[in-house]
């Protein structure tokens, strides 16, 4: 399943594509087949359309000129046993008759006097089958040196001894990782490979193999590490590295998540931190991409969601949004005008960071408040019982001689405040409470308005008797 690292790394792809007018190519690498998720593939190409992210390239698009792009499918014309042939016949390759009892004691062995385990041809059994089938391929390492250039990190120089004979055809006849997508690299005319940072150990392994054929290498380039919230250890699923749908899931919008992530490792050298997509990919470069790992912070993320929120989508967009996410939670709009939802929706915008919080928000547009000990506890918390009691008869009353109008509201409220000569803050507070059971709301008068004074004085009134 693509979670988060995923995607960064497949926006890094997809913005240095559109910035130098290439094309940005997906490939599903399915042949570690222990490792193959059911859904997975389709789950990855339901994510990158949720993101925007349209391949120009791959399964389901109009280009399938290099096709097909499915390994497993490619495995079947034969297409990597075919240069691995080559390889063997060249000398630079071999079949592997060594058991995993046989490796396993190899490597033991190594463990016990604390040396490196290295495996070479040489300790391979004496006396190899005759018959081939079935036997795995691994790449013959000879000594010297290998260099590489990363566009992140700079120039790397190794020497051979570090690398083992490593198989490039397994038992089961699909082709390892490392074999197969340096070969569709090189079939597919790949000219930058942008990948996570897990995968920085492997590249002299492919830069060999692009040695062995006589290929030009692509240009490779890692991207920095992502850190949980603590900035001390790698992303986890805890922390927020899950499937990318559950933040569609969730209510974050595809350009809010881009954003967050495009900022993951990479400035462009400003401090603007909201970007549209085509912005983006006018600023994007490698050169910006930073090599120290990049902190992921949910509050962050939460933040740049709420400016979408507020700032991006249109007004229909969000009140579109806004009752989907009410019917996600099985909230019942039945009774309630069309000109009502929408204006209470509308209310609370400022306060909304995530879609799937508007149902708790907007709850007591909705459900009056109910009177038990820890919210009568919250309607006393400033005043006594009494006090309140008789504030919210007296609010009731007033109240019953306005037209329902805002400002009427408000002027009344303050008129009885003056009259009675009340404190403004503890009466507003207590009659907030009363009214929507919660210190957090938008204003009092515009609230009051929203819910019409007849529901208004009901509440208040439901209010006053629970607590006498």
């Amino acid at each position: 399943m693509l979670h988060v690292g995923g995607v960064r790394t497949a926006l890094f792809s997809y913005l240095l594509a559109r910035h130098f007018g290439g094309d940005f190519v997906l490939r599903i690498e399915d042949t570690d087949r222990e490792r193959l998720v059911e859904g997975g593939a389709e789950q990855i190409m339901e994510s990158l359309a949720w993101l925007g992210l349209n391949p120009d390239e791959g399964p389901g698009t109009n280009n399938q000129s290099a096709g097909p792009y499915v390994q497993s499918e490619r495995n079947k014309q034969g297409l990597y046993h075919e240069y691995a042939q080559q390889l063997v016949a060249e000398g630079k390759a071999y079949y592997s008759s060594i058991s995993a009892d046989g490796f396993g004691a190899l490597k033991q062995q190594a463990i016990d006097q604390k040396r490196p385990f290295v495996y070479r041809q040489e300790m391979e059994p004496t006396d190899p089958p005759a018959d081939t089938t079935g036997l795995p391929i691994r790449l013959r390492v000879n000594p010297g040196q290998l260099s590489w250039q990363d566009e992140i990190h700079g120039e790397f120089l190794i020497d051979h001894d570090i690398i083992d004979d490593f198989i490039i055809i397994k038992a089961d006849g699909f082709p390892t990782y490392n074999f197969a997508n340096v070969i569709d690299d090189h079939l597919m005319q790949i000219s930058h490979v942008v990948r996570g940072p897990e995968f920085l150990a492997s590249t002299p392994k492919h830069a060999l193999l692009y040695e062995y054929f006589g290929w030009d290498k692509p240009k490779f380039a890692h991207c920095p590490t992502i850190l949980g919230p603590d900035g001390k250890k790698k992303l986890s699923k805890r922390d927020g590295d899950v499937d990318v749908l559950e933040y569609r899931t969730k209510g974050y919008l595809p350009a809010a998540v881009l954003n967050f992530l495009a900022k993951l490792g990479w400035n462009d050298g400003t401090t603007k931190e909201l970007f549209s997509l085509d912005e983006l990919i006018h600023a994007f470069s490698l050169e910006r991409v930073q090599k120290s790992p990049a902190q992921f912070d949910v509050e962050r993320l939460n933040w740049m969601n709420g400016e979408y929120i507020r700032n991006v989508l249109s007004r229909d967009q969000y009140l579109e949004s806004a009752e989907a996410a009410l019917k996600l939670a099985d909230y019942s709009l039945e009774g309630f005008a069309d000109d009502y939802i929408k204006r209470v929706l509308l209310l609370d915008r400022e306060r909304v960071k995530i879609l799937s919080e508007i149902p708790e928000v907007v709850e007591f547009f909705f459900v009056a408040p109910k009177w038990g000990s820890e919210q009568l506890k919250l309607l006393t918390a400033k005043s006594s019982s009494e006090e309140v009691a008789d504030w919210l008869a007296q609010a009731a009353d007033a109240l019953v001689g306005t037209d329902g109008e805002e400002q009427s509201i408000e002027q009344t409220l303050r008129g009885l405040a003056d009259t009675k000569n009340l404190h403004t803050g503890k009466l507003f507070y207590a009659l907030r409470i009363a009214t929507t059971g919660r210190t957090a709301a938008p204003g009092l008068f515009e609230t009051i308005a929203a819910l019409g004074t007849v529901e208004v004085v009901r509440r208040l009134q439901k209010a006053a008797n629970a607590l006498s």
